[in-house]
């Protein structure tokens, strides 16, 4: 049925007289003119970024906050890994991260944790954020019982020198290592760390 008036249209235009297929072509290229500009002005709509709001970061950002204040941890880690792959670039990444270390530790992942941990830290290894991320990597190795690895972390903190409160920290965790090693001397890098 339909093929049947295509044809028709077809034949209508190209077998009648040349004035009613000037009238025709006029009213196609009429309605196709409209259909465009329709088209165009839909789509220019939605390009003004002053008349949309808030942007797509944060707004994804936002969810996730709120799925970790409703205790809906995967929910917010999920949130927040998809906001550092469609937003790698964004100046929340330091926060975001903050936030998806903290859900990862909330849903017992400390593996999954310290890899975030690891990662604020090579953002930002002479920072206040960078070193306390990066004890935080040593303690969760403590945790997982990679004695070793944690020790050299304490002592990478201790020997740094922009943070004293933060080789400080690193002191402290090493004198807990050493407490609770059963019987072993204390390590030297651990009495250096405290004499600084």
């Amino acid at each position: 049925m339909f093929s049947g008036f295509y044809f028709k249209g077809i034949h209508f235009l190209f077998f009648s007289n040349a004035s009613s297929k000037v009238f025709c072509l006029s009213r196609i290229l009429v309605l196709i003119l409209l259909i465009f500009s329709f088209s165009f002005s839909a789509f220019g709509q939605g390009e003004n970024p002053s008349k949309q709001g808030p942007s797509d970061p944060d707004i994804l950002f936002r969810i996730a906050e709120e799925a970790y204040k409703d205790r809906r941890f995967y929910k917010a880690a999920e949130s927040l890994r998809n906001f550092l792959v469609l937003y790698p670039g964004n100046s929340k990444k330091n926060r975001v991260l903050g936030l998806l270390k903290d859900c990862f530790l909330k849903l017992d992942r400390p593996e999954k944790a310290l890899e975030v941990s690891l990662d604020l830290y090579k953002m930002e290894p002479t920072g206040e954020l960078g070193l306390e991320s990066y004890l935080e990597a040593g303690r969760l190795l403590a945790k997982m019982g990679e004695i070793d690895q944690a020790k050299q972390i304490f002592s990478s903190i201790c020997r740094q020198s922009y943070s004293r409160a933060m080789a400080e920290k690193a002191a402290l965790e090493f004198s807990g290592i050493d407490l609770l090693s059963d019987g072993e001397e204390s390590s030297p890098e651990g009495e250096s760390c405290r004499e600084k």
